[in-house]
């Protein structure tokens, strides 16, 4: 895992860990035009960018910190455009140190790889002020696609489907888009603003959003498939993961991903007039990923920093797979975390409430047969925990209401099975992202998305499989010269 305290040659600022523990304003603190011009600056211009190989929507990282360095802030933000339509959201929750383009970075051997993540955030929010054209969008085909949810891989694949001409309606079942980047992610990570700029971009574009209406309870699918050529699937994961032990239908034992989407869905605002849960001063997190982070954090700010919150992790922390930014930031303010322990019992109060839990320490026991260690219980380790409530972020499923009424065929935990061409058992009926795979990354999702819109335009106008997307196109029918000098004209998406 690499340090998060060694991004960039400039100090990595956020706010204060005793004040932002109590509110929820955004941590990580910008950089500013100077530091990104200097930061970008340091920057060696691969031949190879390994970075963009290693980002799933292959931002131009390159071009973006070339334009940045000279202060030319319209080309580096039209740099990044071109690949990735939500680039305030990914700047944001995109974990860069995670296997992505920070990570990469050849300055990482060095000790300070290139602050990219911060970049990308002043750049995004440079255009915020700074309004620019939408990118260009090629000549109407006459097809019309319908996209089923308004998620991080439905927005992508929308913006892609419109750049190659086609009509696009995206169709939401709640009252706003946004899907786990709106509901999931905490608003001290990603301010609702940020977002709901972004989905007006992509709304710019002339896609259109229709929220509020459920495939096969408001609105058939079949009705869709007779309005639509094509019809794509991106409704998420929703369905959460519980656990199996005593006590877990008990009051107080909640789903991480239900207690994210009450507090954030209507704005954490609303939320604080009129709260919802009683937390008590003593909360248990059960989990090991970045949801269980947002979940201890967004519940020691409902209690103003005042209750012990503790995460049980079934790993070594070592073993972690978190955002080494975000596990600091909840270290910083006053997380707790258990390693290698493993809840097996929940007891209540005598009026069906939690009040302590039963764990036991793990160790690592003979590898599997994948050869790796796996923990097992340690004998006669048991211990109790006081618990006034408990927050069970083990992971999400794929949203499965869709595929379950309309009779498409599914896979592992009712994910939507498709093809290699990201086509359902249903004809003209395609699927991409979360819905397919279960919880994954934002910008993974949006990878996805783009990739399932490729499909379905080759599909739609006829063409041979190329497996070659335009975000690829991009970079390989570029001049290299061209791109540092931010001088080409890059027109319509190809055809």
């Amino acid at each position: 895992m690499v340090d998060p305290n060694r991004v960039g040659e400039f100090p990595f600022r956020k706010a204060d860990p005793e004040k932002r523990k109590s509110n929820f304003s955004e941590v990580q603190q910008p950089y500013s035009e100077q530091e990104v011009m200097k930061e970008a600056e340091r920057c060696l211009l691969c031949g190879t960018p390994v970075c963009i190989d290693a980002c799933p929507v292959l931002l131009d990282v390159r071009g973006m910190n070339e334009a940045a360095a000279r202060g030319d802030f319209k080309t580096s933000y039209e740099r990044i455009r071109e690949t990735n339509p939500l680039l305030g959201v990914t700047a944001r929750c995109c974990p860069q140190l995670q296997g992505l383009c920070e990570d990469a970075c050849v300055l990482k051997w060095s000790g300070q790889p290139i602050a990219i993540g911060l970049i990308q955030r002043y750049i995004a929010d440079w255009e915020k002020k700074h309004r620019q054209e939408p990118p260009s969008i090629a000549r109407d085909t006459g097809k019309k696609v319908a996209v089923i949810g308004a998620g991080p891989a439905g927005l992508a694949a929308s913006a892609l489907l419109r750049r190659y001409g086609h009509k696009v309606t995206i169709f939401e079942a709640s009252k706003t888009a946004g899907g786990t980047a709106w509901y999931g992610v905490p608003d001290y990570h990603l301010p609702k603003e940020v977002l709901i700029d972004e989905v007006e971009k992509v709304k710019s574009m002339g896609v259109e959003i229709r929220t509020n209406v459920t495939i096969e309870k408001e609105l058939p699918l079949s009705k869709l498939l007779e309005e639509n050529d094509a019809v794509l699937i991106t409704t998420g994961s929703r369905d959460t993961v519980n656990i199996d032990i005593p006590g877990s239908n008990l009051d107080g034992v909640i789903s991480g991903y239900e207690f994210l989407e009450t507090v954030f869905s209507d704005g954490v605002e609303n939320y604080l007039s009129k709260p919802k849960y009683n937390l008590g001063n003593e909360i248990l997190v059960i989990g090991g990923g970045d949801t269980s982070l947002d979940c201890a954090r967004t519940a020691l700010r409902l209690t103003k920093g005042k209750a012990n919150v503790t995460i049980l992790c079934k790993n070594a922390k070592t073993e972690l797979h978190v955002d080494p930014i975000m596990l600091q930031e909840a270290e910083e303010e006053g997380v707790k975390f258990k390693f290698l322990v493993q809840a097996m019992s929940i007891q209540d109060d005598g009026n069906g409430h939690v009040t302590e839990a039963t764990i036991n320490n793990l160790h690592m026991g003979d590898p599997d047969d994948s050869g790796k260690k796996q923990p097992v219980i340690t004998p006669n380790s048991e211990i109790k925990m006081k618990c006034s409530t408990l927050l069970i972020a083990i992971g999400r499923g794929p949203n499965s209401f869709l595929q379950k009424n309309a009779g498409i065929n599914t896979g592992k935990r009712n994910s939507i099975a498709i093809t290699d061409e990201f086509k359902t058992s249903m004809k003209k009926v395609f699927a991409a992202g979360d819905v397919t795979s279960g919880e994954t990354l934002i910008v993974k999702a949006m990878e996805k998305g783009r990739e399932a819109a490729q499909r379905v335009h080759e599909s739609l106008m006829g063409l041979e499989s190329s497996h070659v997307s335009f975000y690829e196109r991009y970079y390989t029918d570029m001049s290299y010269d061209k791109m540092m000098k931010g001088k080409e004209e890059l027109g319509p998406p190809p055809d």
